[in-house]
């Protein structure tokens, strides 16, 4: 098998393109009735605090109108669960190259490798709990490099180079006559359901090969203190207006006001909206007047995918040492140690769960959910576990009142769709996450670079370079 890359299994073991009370809060200033303001960014997740700290950093007035009670969006890390930190939401730093770095260095933040040995990865195939020399060779199996210059990634090249109709990733490998026993299937399409939080019926064929994430690079790490704490150093000094939900964005010739649940009115020159792609397709925020339809288009035409995850603290460990990952066939598709190589690691598994078994899971309710991963480690592990649970953990990223959805993917005839989102409307709205990067969505790194390239937006447009 070739070596794994962000596109292959380590994708599936690292990928949340993921949430504590605990997480230090800034405090909410008073808000007025009517603030003006230069620019406006709506969302203190990634990519709307890459968009403040960009501006303010180069002498812009900013303000962040955020509806939760803390930063973070999507990024949400809780420090009670576990001696160590939990990811909530996002969890890894995808790659050794990113622009994550640049702040993790700045702010002098320490980081632990993940994913870095294939020794540490297992699978549980055939009713069996498989090291990497065991389950590497299963015949089959090497589709989990499907998207690593093999053979099926060069038919894929092939078939757009000959500028052949878009196709969902099922409806490929059918007209390929590429066929998988039905627990390989099973595999391959929870590893996607990770990496990009869609299945093989959902996932286009041109979508997946504009996402690139090239120049990456390969290794992967979790950040000592948490992902939240680095998004900290982040809103440090920023002006951040705390549970205001923004509900309308009316444009005119004098500016852009902004509308929130609580009557309060904002008006800036300019706005960063760095809403979840699924708020903006359920129409979250009435837009006046109503957007561009090539802006609609682009909105609709991507799909927002979901992810779960579940967090089992046990009295003690039940799993080898060697054992840092396991994907699987079951409904909980993807398990890992949230504390591995922590000095205090406690006996913390997370089951990560993508597309439609995200749904599956969701609808069994927390505490439905927990039993269904209890089962799922006792068919593994081969052994009663119910009495040696300690705590759980539930995070549904659907049920999220502010998300309701994980990380964006891009369906048949969608490519293109993420660049097309991102476009300014009148050099008023600004549009920026995740969702609007072309190549590497699905990560924070991809929402930090959408919030730094909106802000650069602003920052070209003649006024202020002339101010």
């Amino acid at each position: 098998m070739t070596s794994f890359t962000r596109r292959s299994l380590l994708a599936a073991l690292s990928v949340t393109a993921f949430l504590s009370q605990s997480c230090r809060r800034f405090t909410a200033q008073a808000l007025p009735q009517s603030t003006a303001g230069h620019t406006l960014v709506i969302g203190a997740g990634a990519a709307g605090l890459a968009a403040a700290r960009t501006l303010q950093d180069a002498n812009g007035s900013v303000m962040v109108l955020e509806a939760r009670d803390r930063i973070g969006g999507r990024v949400h890390t809780d420090y009670d669960f576990a001696s160590h930190p939990v990811e909530r939401g996002a969890e890894f730093l995808h790659g050794e190259n990113i622009v994550t770095w640049d702040w993790v260095r700045r702010y002098r933040l320490a980081t632990r490798p993940a994913f870095d040995d294939y020794r540490n990865q297992f699978v549980y195939a055939n009713q069996a709990l498989l090291p990497f020399r065991r389950w590497s060779t299963l015949p089959g199996l090497d589709a989990l490099d499907l998207m690593d210059g093999s053979p099926i990634d060069a038919l894929m090249a092939s078939w757009i180079d000959q500028g052949k109709p878009d196709v969902s990733l099922t409806q490929f490998l059918e007209l390929h006559q590429i066929e998988w026993s039905p627990e390989v299937r099973r595999l391959v399409d929870h590893f996607l359901s990770g990496s990009y939080a869609a299945n093989l019926d959902q996932l286009g064929v041109y979508g997946l090969m504009e996402l690139t994430y090239e120049g990456d690079g390969d290794l992967y790490f979790r950040l000592r203190q948490g992902y939240s704490h680095l998004l900290e150093q982040f809103a440090a000094g920023l002006d951040i207006r705390y549970a205001t939900t923004v509900t309308r964005i009316s444009r005119s010739p004098s500016g852009v006001q902004i509308y929130t649940d609580s009557g309060e009115t904002y008006t800036a020159q300019q706005v960063v909206i760095t809403l979840p792609l699924a708020l903006l397709q359920a129409n979250a925020v009435e837009f006046d007047p109503p957007l561009p339809e090539a802006k609609l288009n682009a909105i609709q035409g991507l799909g927002a995918g979901s992810i779960t995850k579940l967090m089992l603290k046990f009295d003690q460990p039940f799993w080898s040492q060697e054992l840092e990952s396991c994907l699987t066939p079951l409904d909980t598709q993807l398990w890992w140690r949230p504390g591995w190589r922590h000095q205090q690691e406690e006996s913390v598994l997370t089951a990560f769960t993508g597309a439609t078994g995200a749904h599956k899971l969701g609808a069994l309710g927390r505490e439905g959910a927990i039993r269904a991963g209890v089962q799922d480690l006792e068919r593994i592990f081969e052994r009663p576990l119910a009495d040696r649970l300690e705590a759980a953990l539930f995070v549904d990223w659907q049920a999220d009142p502010y998300a309701r959805m994980a990380y964006s993917y891009v369906p048949v005839n969608g490519v293109g769709l993420r660049s097309q989102l991102a476009q300014p409307v009148e050099n008023g709205l600004f549009f920026a996450g995740e969702a609007t990067h072309p190549t590497r969505a699905a990560t924070v790194h991809g929402a930090l670079e959408s919030g730094i390239r909106a802000a650069q937006e602003i920052l070209s447009l003649p006024a202020n370079r002339a101010a």
